[in-house]
């Protein structure tokens, strides 16, 4: 389980809405480097997320919640490599049929092929919701403190 803390910023019937301030390690430090400054840049706005839970905790009230680690490497994974497979196979699948004279060379293939791929997939990710979000719930563990 991965935890993270977050602030409880309001209460509803069998839920809680947090809050969780994203920080970069690189925005934290005083070097003043181009990496803090574009960390900072980018760094400021706070993740609202809604956790389904029964417990009593009031507005105010710092919390632990998780994600499954498993549920965030199969999102990792759904998110970034299916789309970069895609790209990868959509092109050599282009090179292929521009050989058997479907495309004017295999660099044109390749860049249909690849393209088609890619767009295939982000159509796919964008309406099978399911794909997206499996087990992303996050899960509220404790209370901090008030």
């Amino acid at each position: 389980m991965i935890e993270e803390e977050a602030m409880v910023t309001e209460v509803e019937e069998h839920s809680i809405w947090v809050e969780k301030v994203q920080k970069s390690a690189c925005g934290s430090c005083a070097q003043g480097c181009s990496t803090s400054l574009v960390a900072r840049l980018f760094d400021s706005k706070p993740l609202r997320l809604r956790v389904a839970t029964e417990a009593p905790v009031s507005p105010g009230d710092r919390v632990i919640i998780g994600v499954e680690e498993g549920a965030l490497l199969a999102g990792s994974f759904r998110m970034y490599l299916l789309p970069l497979f895609s790209l990868l196979g959509g092109a050599l699948l282009g090179k292929q049929l521009a050989e058997h004279g479907l495309f004017v060379s295999a660099d044109v293939g390749s860049i249909v092929g690849g393209l088609l791929g890619l767009g295939l997939t982000f159509v796919l990710l964008k309406y099978r919701p399911g794909l997206q979000r499996q087990g992303l719930h996050p899960v509220y563990i404790r209370r901090i403190s008030r």
